[in-house]
């Protein structure tokens, strides 16, 4: 069969069609990652933002609790543990929308909706903090053992939330800080050492480890393998 002018002019069409499709399925392919790259990044900064208030109202449960009968008298313990707790409650509910509960069909089938089930470990954290601050009477002294209780519940909250955002976009961001910094000669972990070591000084057991070379050396050393 010999090849005349519309036969080749097909095939080049077909060819120039079929590339067309393939150049296509690409854009549309590296459209959808973004698209969900985008989202992501979205939700992981609509989770940050949530976790920061959550954090600062825990924290500020704890600084109630260790000031109370010294910094706040009775009458205004009251009320700012009034107000630390209602907010506390709506930053539970809106953490909903991020962490949903576990197991609808095994509990609390008698809830509303978003209340069925088991809440995860991050608002529970949150919960607990709220009780705690609830049943703290206005009277008396600091109360360090509901502060100490406060600081596990914030700390919980901050594995949870840190374990919730994305590992491998985090380690991105830890690199682009990292490259950010190649150009200051000063180590930030010698500065953070010699703070921790001044802090030694003023009251010895404060650090669990103790910030000399070594450590220096073991901390930069990791810094450079997340480049």
């Amino acid at each position: 069969m010999e090849w005349g002018v519309n036969e080749w002019v097909a095939v080049g069409s077909a060819a120039l069609a079929l590339a067309s499709l393939v150049l296509n399925w690409l854009v549309v392919r590296r459209q959808t990652e973004l698209q969900y790259e985008t989202l992501r990044t979205e939700m992981d900064s609509a989770v940050i933002a949530w976790a920061h208030e959550a954090i600062d109202s825990v924290a500020g449960a704890s600084t109630l609790a260790r000031g109370r009968g010294v910094m706040y008298p009775a009458d205004e313990f009251r009320r700012l543990a009034h107000e630390t707790s209602q907010k506390l409650s709506a930053i539970a509910d809106r953490g909903r929308l991020f962490f949903p509960n576990e197991e609808h069909d095994r509990h609390g089938q008698d809830k509303e909706a978003a209340f069925q089930g088991f809440r995860p470990p991050i608002l529970d954290s949150i919960v607990f903090a709220c009780g705690r601050l609830d049943r703290m009477a206005a009277e008396g002294g600091p109360d360090t053992e509901s502060a100490e209780f406060l600081t596990k519940c914030r700390r919980l909250l901050v594995s949870e939330a840190q374990n919730a955002i994305d590992p491998r976009r985090r380690k991105q961001m830890l690199n682009r800080l990292a490259v950010g910094r190649l150009d200051d000669k000063t180590s930030a972990f010698k500065v953070a050492a010699d703070l921790g070591e001044a802090m030694e000084a003023l009251y010895p057991g404060y650090l669990l480890q103790r910030r000399d070379a070594a450590w220096i050396a073991a901390r930069e050393e990791m810094g450079r393998r997340r480049r």
